[in-house]
């Protein structure tokens, strides 16, 4: 098996966006890291998903989408400590990140996990992470 992959609030929102141009190619992406096997969200992402699901399709069916989410079998809810917390808020201002973005990437760090995501400008200031871009050609080439 290899190592988890952090799937970015991006990556669930435009496959389940009908009109999104985005759509195939992120349920497609979704799908390479389920059969790798060990794929990881936080409460973070979750929150980011409920938020534009809830916009797309209501309160039902964004509850819907969380729990779909968390049912797949190869899903792991990713746990933020204190630490984390701690280190995340450092990261975001020594990267000048949001802290949302800082808590995925701190949690990148701690598991060794990659982070498969559209917005590679996010992450890219730090090394250290491995980035699986949604897009093959575009300038976020994987770290």
């Amino acid at each position: 098996m290899d190592a988890m992959i952090i799937v970015d609030s991006n990556i669930f929102i435009f496959g389940e966006t009908v009109e999104a141009p985005e759509r195939e190619m992120a349920m497609a992406r979704y799908g390479e890291a389920i059969e790798k096997g060990s794929v990881g969200v936080n409460v973070i992402i979750l929150s980011e998903v409920f938020h534009k699901s809830r916009l797309i399709g209501g309160r039902e069916g964004a509850a819907l989408r969380i729990r779909d989410i968390l049912n797949e079998p190869a899903m792991e809810l990713l746990e933020l400590t204190a630490e984390t917390i701690m280190r995340a808020a450092n990261l975001a201002r020594d990267f000048q990140m949001r802290i949302n973005d800082a808590l995925i990437a701190q949690q990148a760090i701690e598991t060794g996990a990659s982070i498969l995501t559209d917005n590679v400008k996010d992450f890219r200031k730090i090394r250290s992470i491995k980035i699986i871009p949604l897009r093959n050609g575009s300038a976020s080439a994987e770290q």
